[in-house]
């Protein structure tokens, strides 16, 4: 454009080529992000974001499902293998008194299998 403007001026204004600073780029963007693209194999920004939100959102779902899952097993084994090898605190301090007694019984009986022939042999002479 050369010269001065006037006011009586028109100006026609065609779509060309591509160049740096013309509003194509934007406006694919823009019709992309609304959705509003005649392809119908394209989807929009929002719908993709959404597709991914929910896809991680199942999987963290379902990820928490199995460590929960997970946790319950290994707190069956603990039990398991607490009862298959485990002590039974209850009988065994039951057994323990019950050996107490009869070495206490025992212990009296060779008192007094001591003290008779003690007596036996005091007896004697």
């Amino acid at each position: 454009m050369t010269g001065t403007g006037q006011s009586s001026d028109k100006f026609h204004f065609a779509e060309g080529v591509s160049q740096p600073g013309d509003a194509r780029n934007i406006d694919a963007i823009i019709s992309l992000q609304n959705g509003t693209s005649n392809d119908r194999t394209r989807t929009s920004f929002s719908e993709m974001f959404s597709t991914i939100v929910s896809k991680v959102g199942t999987s963290v779902q379902a990820n928490e499902i199995s460590a929960e899952a997970a946790d319950a097993r290994q707190q069956a084994a603990i039990e398991a293998e607490a009862g298959f090898s485990g002590v039974n605190l209850d009988s065994e301090a039951s057994a323990l008194i019950e050996f107490q007694q009869a070495y206490q019984a025992s212990a009296r009986i060779l008192s007094t299998a001591r003290e008779m022939f003690q007596t036996l042999i005091d007896s004697m002479r």
